[in-house]
């Protein structure tokens, strides 16, 4: 089983790296077979390989995770304990719904191995490549990829279609977030900055190096998966006229970031 894909890993054309670390969908078998009958895996971040295929088709470096986040969240810090909610911690116990997902919390072991087996190859993998473009450029811009159903923990709002966070302007510049905004919103997206999410900790942990710019790029489910309303849930499809615009849509990210040397 491979963990992740990299696509365009010796290619050194871009200073780009393009990071998806929710996008897999993949659970190891002793893990299945310890979840609850009932337990949903709700808020992957559903498609974003084929959503931004046009990325790596590019030439840009390209890491893209097979594994579920619920097996171990590559963006967030290591926290070995199991301790709280989905966001502050490393090995979820829980779905993003609160939800609990065994029957007994899981071992200290079970937490450990599965950061050392599943945690930190992504990791160190995406550490390597942000290494390589240092030291071919001096520099590289971080693009962390994501998507979600609604705002956690306000269903009532109607959220923006894409959601930039670079923690208030601390992991790249705000012309560069402007930038950004500016493209999506010629685009048709309407866009909120680091509101309610401003970088998980790939974005903010990697963007503390002056020599990474680094943001996270989250798009909501009904741009590009279906017009509706998505609760706790499973997806195993999507809207493919809506899929296929939206993507042509997204498109005017490549050419902005080709023009970064």
């Amino acid at each position: 089983m491979e963990l992740f894909t990299i696509h365009n890993q010796h290619a050194h054309r871009y200073p780009i790296v393009i990071s998806l670390p929710h996008s897999g969908t993949w659970i190891p078998d002793n893990m299945r077979q310890a979840l609850l009958p009932d337990a949903i895996l709700a808020n992957t971040d559903w498609f974003l390989p084929e959503l931004y295929r046009f990325l790596p088709d590019a030439g840009f470096t390209t890491l893209a995770n097979h594994v579920n986040r619920y097996v171990a969240d590559p963006n967030r810090p290591t926290i070995v304990a199991p301790v709280g909610s989905y966001q502050r911690t490393t090995i979820y116990q829980q779905n993003t719904f609160g939800h609990p997902l065994y029957a007994e919390p899981l071992s200290l072991e079970t937490i450990q191995e599965r950061l050392k087996t599943y945690y930190q190859p992504y990791r160190g993998a995406l550490q390597q490549l942000l290494a390589d473009k240092i030291a071919a450029f001096g520099h590289v811009t971080l693009i962390d990829l994501h998507s979600f159903a609604f705002y956690p923990g306000q269903p009532g709002i109607n959220p923006q279609d894409i959601v930039l966070g670079n923690a208030h302007d601390q992991t790249s510049s705000k012309a560069f977030r402007l930038q950004i905004t500016d493209v999506l919103n010629q685009a048709g997206f309407s866009v909120s900055n680091n509101y309610p999410f401003r970088g998980g900790d790939i974005t903010r942990h990697y963007g503390q190096d002056p020599r990474v710019t680094a943001l996270q790029i989250e798009l909501n489910y009904r741009c590009y998966i279906g017009r509706r309303r998505f609760g706790e849930e499973e997806l195993t499809g999507y809207d493919r006229p809506l899929f296929i615009e939206a993507s042509r849509r997204l498109s005017p990210i490549k050419q902005l970031l080709e023009q970064i040397q």
